[in-house]
């Protein structure tokens, strides 16, 4: 065999397995990515729980309906982000209205049960907290691995694109909570 042959097979190996590292490399880096969607989605329902719990607490003590804690209802696996955000935005305005009713009825501040689901709840939102800041560093390493030479070769032969961040609805974390009994 000529030299020349040798060195072409050789070039040829060596593209054949950059390509396929970096494919791994892609598609290790995208599961990465689900997986801390699929976290937020759990700590969505957590939180959903505890609110849920809360607001049970605070209907023994106020005795009436509350319409505001009826869209919490909506949490659904598979939601894409933007409904995640919005989802986030009602949690948090729910969060803020059961802290004004504890504000309101001193002698539900002070139940223990009330209490301990508002530090069940600040500790969910914590987790939570930490899934998105997850979520969007696993994207930020995908969207770089994307865009870098030579993997945005095998990115654009494999349909890889870009990621988007996980944002919350910013208008709804502004505004106070105005939950109507």
């Amino acid at each position: 065999m000529s030299i020349v042959i040798i060195v072409v097979l050789l070039i040829v190996v060596i593209v054949v397995v950059g390509v396929i590292s970096i494919s791994n490399n892609l598609k290790r880096l995208n599961t990465s990515v689900e997986q801390a969607k699929a976290d937020i989605e759990i700590y969505m329902v957590k939180r959903y729980d505890v609110l849920m719990n809360s607001l049970n607490v605070v209907k023994e003590f106020v005795k009436h309906e509350d319409e505001v804690f009826s869209k919490l209802i909506e949490i659904r696996k598979g939601m894409n982000l933007e409904e995640l955000g919005q989802q986030a935005g009602i949690q948090e305005e729910a969060g803020r209205g059961l802290v004004a009713l504890a504000e309101a009825y001193p002698e539900l501040k002070s139940q223990a049960v009330f209490v301990e689901l508002q530090t069940q709840l600040a500790d969910q939102n914590e987790h939570y907290a930490a899934a998105k800041r997850a979520y969007n560093s696993n994207v930020s390493r995908f969207n770089q691995a994307v865009v870098v030479f030579p993997n945005s070769i095998v990115a654009n032969m494999q349909g890889f694109k870009e990621l988007p961040f996980f944002k919350d609805e910013d208008a709804a974390g502004k505004q106070n909570a105005d939950i109507k009994f």
